[in-house]
């Protein structure tokens, strides 16, 4: 018998030749016997392989064999027979190969995949049971090396099949090989905390399958590790079912003990459960194996699960946790924030409202971190209306509280504030403001003195500095507003009378309804425009007080709108007086799409609405403050000054978009009903 030395691959010419590659591929066991049947005599159809020690990482195995034998050729990835078997799932041929050339069951390709990684990942349960009856006839120590060989990717045959969702071959390994239960990717994964985390169909199969006590009644070995110090059960808590978490927590004794392990960021797997909404396994964290110590541990950042439902506005998972939680109002951040600080820091407006509602919390809503910022400072401090709403309607929210700086909420509001800013005029910032002092809500003692350095330091800034750019947009809008409006004036839609004609120069539509809402419109949107062009104007200049060009910036801020909803409005009448009743369809077109206009050019429309500080008002502070009215007015101006600087005259954009798609509405009917008028 010659002696040979060789390594897989196909740097030495060894391959697998096409005839047999293709009845290997194919299946046909009479194929293989008769190419088996030509094999030189001198080696009687077998052959020896013994491998030389472990290959490193990126290359085959170098085999030393007896003999000449057509089974010792590789394909150009390095992959054996038996290889190419496992991944058809030919049983009966992988059987005879065994039998022929039995060390080819530790052979391993390029990619380092034994042949019953294929089979595993394959999921060939037949052919990997031969295989692991073939290892198991080596020594015991050669065996457990060879069913603990890791790929390329870290990977054993038991993490293949569960990557792939093999339950049957999963079963197999469990059976034959249970230690393999133990052994970790390279980065760390256990096969358990890869089937926890597929949260596919099979998952829960296979999870009883590793979990499975031996047969000596032993509990199995399995590892729950997983990638940055997770556990199987945070993997449960994210992606599988309820049924996978109960698996996991009946294996005993490893199971019960995994519900107070965390990961690297600190956070246990009752934290993965309420961050993913998960209130079935949060239940069953809470039940059997709950304790108070469950639900007080922190994260890194000192946030409890508590904290993780506010951020996330989980309100059934936080009544879930209160319950089993009495001391919950004690739980708070390295900032000192408890989860209502939380909620409105995260804008979750349900959790607040929640929070608001149920008396409960009644003590949560005063509490202060420790900057001693109560929940209506952040909300302030955010500019969060639909927030500061909610605290502002509950009674029990105290508005006259001061944080560590000795500021209120309404401190706060004014410094968050710039001069550029009040000339936004759907700011959420200026919203707030404008509902603290509606409600004339305090100031510190010491907000004046703060106020008045800030005006100081301000004066000194250069001018230019004070250039924003949604003032120049809005004097750009006002003045093009101004000139079209002008010109449409002089420009009337259907012409006029002429010289020879009595009334000449007059109108010839000028009875006609739409023109008369043409003339109306044209004008309101030249007289808004022109005036927001002088306000800017006015609050450009530095010589007036620094008061006075702030107002003239919010007033500015607010009539461009309601200009460009009247040149909206003139436009859609004039097309309707030049299209006339043969383009019926075409003009009801130009009215639906100027609607949309008109409802939806700006933000600040439907703020009013969207935020519900007035009910917060009303609720709050009742009729005056809906009024603006808190004490006697001295004379007439300074009623009409309080009036219509308070809550109600902000509904002034939505009336005019309102009533301007409200006479579309009667134009069309006007139009098909009297045809002439």
């Amino acid at each position: 018998m010659t002696e040979a030395s060789a390594e897989f691959g196909p740097q030495h010419n060894l391959w697998l030749d096409d005839e047999l590659l293709r009845a290997l591929v194919a299946g046909s066991k009479v194929s293989l016997q008769k190419l088996l049947r030509e094999e030189s005599p001198q080696t009687n159809g077998q052959i020896t392989i013994n491998l030389r020690g472990t290959a490193p990482a990126g290359v085959a195995a170098a085999p030393e064999l007896s003999g000449s034998c057509r089974l010792i050729g590789v394909t150009s990835n390095g992959s054996t027979a038996l290889h190419v078997v496992a991944i058809h799932g030919h049983a009966e041929l992988a059987g005879l190969i065994c039998e022929r050339a039995p060390s080819l069951a530790a052979t391993r390709n390029r990619c380092l995949d034994t042949p019953l990684h294929c089979a595993a990942r394959a999921g060939h349960r037949d052919v990997a049971a031969c295989i692991l009856r073939t290892m198991m006839q080596a020594s015991t120590e050669a065996a457990d090396s060879i069913l603990q060989a890791r790929n390329k990717a870290g990977a054993t045959a038991l993490h293949e099949a569960v990557r792939h969702g093999r339950v049957g071959v999963v079963d197999l390994l469990m059976e034959t090989a249970p230690s393999l239960a133990a052994v970790t990717t390279d980065g760390g994964v256990s096969p358990l905390y890869m089937a926890a985390a597929a949260g596919s169909a099979d998952s829960v199969q296979m999870v009883h399958a590793i979990l499975r006590p031996l047969r000596n009644g032993a509990p199995s070995p399995a590892s729950a590790a997983g990638p940055e110090g997770r556990t199987a059960l945070h993997a449960a808590a994210i992606r599988s079912t309820k049924e996978i978490s109960e698996a996991i927590l009946s294996w005993e004794p490893e199971g019960p003990t995994l519900l107070t392990r965390d990961d690297l960021s600190g956070k246990t797997p009752l934290h993965f459960a309420v961050i993913y909404g998960r209130l079935d396994i949060v239940q069953l964290f809470l039940g059997d194996h709950a304790s108070l110590r469950l639900t007080s541990i922190s994260d890194n950042d000192g946030s409890y699960p508590l904290h993780a439902a506010a951020m996330f506005g989980r309100t059934k998972i936080i009544d879930e946790l209160v319950q089993k939680c009495p001391n919950y109002y004690e739980l708070v951040d390295d900032k000192g924030g408890n989860f209502l600080h939380i909620a409105v820091q995260y804008e979750m407006e349900m959790v607040v409202r929640h929070i608001c509602q149920n008396d409960i919390f009644a003590m949560l809503l005063n509490a202060t971190d420790y900057d001693g910022n109560t929940p209506l400072h952040l909300a302030v401090k955010q500019g969060y209306p639909r927030i500061f709403g909610l605290l502002l309607e509950t009674t029990g929210v105290d508005m006259c509280i001061t944080n560590k700086d000795g500021h209120t909420a309404t401190d706060l509001a004014c410094c968050a504030l710039t001069p550029e800013g009040l000339r936004y005029f759907p700011d959420p910032q200026i919203t707030v403001l404008a509902c603290l002092w509606w409600v004339r809500e305090p100031f510190s003692l010491n907000h004046r003195a703060l106020h008045i350095h800030d005006l100081h330091a301000l004066e000194d800034e250069p001018s230019s500095k004070q250039q924003h750019s949604m003032t120049k947009n809005i004097t750009i809008g006002s003045v093009l507003i101004a000139t079209v409006a002008f010109a449409a004036a002089f420009t009337l839609p259907g012409g006029v009378v002429a010289d020879d004609h009595p009334r000449a120069g007059t109108a010839i539509l000028s009875s006609r309804f739409a023109f008369r809402a043409f003339v109306v419109t044209d004008t309101m949107a030249f007289l808004y425009s022109i005036m927001a062009t002088c306000f800017v104007i006015y609050g450009k200049s530095r010589e007036i007080p620094r008061i006075h060009r702030q107002a003239c910036s919010l007033l500015a801020s607010g009539l461009f709108p309601c200009g460009a909803q009247f040149l909206i409005g003139a436009f859609a009448f004039g097309f309707h007086l030049v299209l006339g009743t043969a383009n019926r369809w075409l003009m009801i077109f130009v009215y639906m799409v100027s609607s949309m206009a008109v409802l939806l050019c700006f933000p600040s429309i439907w703020a009013p609405f969207r935020f519900g500080l007035r009910r917060a008002i009303w609720r709050r502070y009742g009729w005056r403050g809906l009024i603006n009215m808190h004490r006697r007015p001295s004379s007439p101006l300074d009623f009409f000054v309080l009036v219509f600087t308070g809550p109600l005259i902000d509904f002034r954009r939505t009336l005019f978009a309102l009533v301007i798609s409200a006479t579309f509405v009667i134009a069309i009917a006007l139009d098909i009903a009297m045809p002439n008028y």
